[in-house]
């Protein structure tokens, strides 16, 4: 996937999508694979917004049943298990953990309830049954839980790589003929006759200026769609509340399945997460007091985090263990004024005076069937009318084959033709799956190519060849917050990367 900026200049595309976080990459690749000529823009990194700051998690959303929303669980189940089967090595199950206790404002009769309609919504798409489980099983999962555990319940979701998910779906858009770039910024638009007729662009690497003709316009802007439909001439009353969540990472602490847990401080819901490794802890929900580029992690989200965390575990964390921190805004509809939590996780279209389609609200999981909806509505536009065909569609890099079969296979094979460490087989295996063997093809290429990145770490510098001409990343953090997730803990490999582009530059 290499850049082309002149491909945005060489023809009249059906629909130009503005945002390429994970529902304008969705809507490209949905478009793309109707046969619709599709331009995809993005003013910064593919997924670098919301799209890469998210729990981790596909998931129906097991918390919506307090609130009544079983159409929207049943949906998110079922697309749950497209992704599953879809986009193998990018979205794997993972078994949760929900602990029982008196003081707790759900009692434990309304979990096994709630869990009991989970199993049924899913149907033949479940995972696998919940079952009950003892105090010891508890801790045998979690590790050692405080006094007054009631035994608990075990249920299965799904965890990701999210900036990688993003990547894929804007890939396989691209194998469909999708023309997409990053770092792409829409600075205007022009209307023909009260419709918006182009989109005027700039190449934030080269400051070129340029004019994309389209039929349609897709605002898939997430936290900043209000401000694309400001730009677009759109009343400037805004139709998001984004809120702010934010996550913690620590060392790993031993958990061999993630949490579900309720804080004690206010009863929310947060999740404790064994991801790559490491312990991710979040989330916050809370309205910012800043923009999307300028996100600050409070000391006081921080200390809300460790608190309930602490709350659980006998093994408690202390604020120096903490080795990462990330925060996002999730696009929400406006809902319940004053009311952080109680913002709507729906999603909807906003169609403007002036044509263009905005896409508000909605979740990870969900974002295939947004995408559906989304083109059905740019189809009916410009006068296509072609059926949505990703239901069946596997993205790049997933394989055929039942994933642990494929991982087993595939890690005895390179283990047998490469001198590389069993955990950087796996991780290579499971970071570009079928795509594996033109990676280490490429990383035997590249100078000190089986090195790593850092001693402690599966990461290897050859890897950067590969995201640098297939993947479009340009700049550090590209590499090591998206293509990798390694400068999310070691943060001196982004400011060393830092230094050494501004030398260069």
């Amino acid at each position: 996937m290499r850049r082309d900026i002149d491909g945005f200049t060489e023809e009249t595309f059906d629909v130009c999508v503005v945002g390429g976080g994970i529902t304008g990459a969705g809507v490209a690749l949905d478009a793309a694979r109707r046969g619709l000529r599709v331009a995809l823009i993005e003013r910064g990194d593919f997924g670098s917004g919301t799209s890469t700051a998210s729990s981790k998690l596909i998931h129906g959303g097991l918390r919506y049943l307090e609130q009544g929303q079983f159409g929207l669980v049943a949906e998110a189940l079922h697309e749950r298990a497209l992704l599953l089967r879809h986009a193998r090595h990018l979205v794997q199950p993972l078994p949760f953990v929900v602990p029982f206790y008196d003081d707790q404002r759900v009692a434990p009769w309304q979990w096994r309830l709630g869990l009991t309609v989970y199993d049924i919504l899913a149907g033949r798409d479940n995972i696998a049954r919940s079952r009950p489980l003892s105090t010891r099983q508890v801790d045998a999962a979690t590790g050692p839980m405080r006094s007054g555990l009631r035994g608990g319940v075990l249920y299965y979701d799904a965890w990701m790589d999210d900036a990688r998910l993003c990547l894929a779906v804007v890939r396989t858009g691209v194998q469909y003929g999708a023309v997409a770039a990053s770092y792409v910024e829409a600075t205007g638009f022009e209307n023909a006759g009260g419709t918006i007729s182009s989109v005027y662009a700039v190449d934030r690497l080269t400051d070129r200026r340029f004019v994309i003709r389209a039929r349609v316009v897709v605002n898939a802007a997430g936290a900043g769609a209000d401000a694309v439909r400001v730009l677009a001439g759109e009343p400037s009353e805004p139709l998001l509340n984004p809120t702010k969540g934010v996550h913690l990472i620590a060392p790993d602490q031993g958990h061999r399945a993630a949490s579900l847990l309720l804080h004690p401080g206010d009863g929310r819901v947060f999740f404790v997460i064994p991801w790559f490794g490491k312990t991710l802890i979040g989330t916050t929900d809370s309205f910012p007091d800043a923009g999307p580029n300028a996100l600050r992690v409070a000391a006081s989200e921080v200390t809300y985090l460790l608190d309930g965390y602490n709350h659980y575990f006998d093994r408690p964390l202390q604020t120096e263990q903490i080795i990462g921190t990330f925060a996002g805004l999730r696009p929400l509809l406006r809902f319940r004024p004053g009311e952080p939590s109680s913002v709507s996780r729906e999603f909807r279209l906003h169609v403007g005076p002036t044509g263009m389609i905005t896409a508000l609200g909605g979740k990870y999981t969900t974002f295939r069937q947004m995408a559906e909806t989304i083109t059905d509505q740019v189809t009916s536009y410009v006068g296509k009318s072609r059926r949505c065909r990703t239901a069946s569609l596997p993205l790049i890099g997933s394989p055929a084959t039942p994933w642990p079969e494929f991982l087993q296979a595939k890690s005895a094979q390179i283990v047998a033709r490469h001198p590389i460490a069993i955990d950087s087989v796996m991780h290579l295996v499971q970071r570009y799956g079928t795509e594996v063997d033109k990676v280490l093809e490429r990383i035997s290429r590249a100078p000190r190519g089986f090195d790593r990145l850092h001693a402690e770490e599966p990461d290897l510098v050859g890897e950067q060849a590969w995201q640098r001409d297939e993947e479009m990343a340009i700049f550090p953090d590209d590499f090591l917050l998206r293509r990798t997730r390694i400068g999310m803990w070691r943060p001196g490999l982004r400011c060393a990367s830092a230094t050494t582009q501004s030398r260069s530059a």
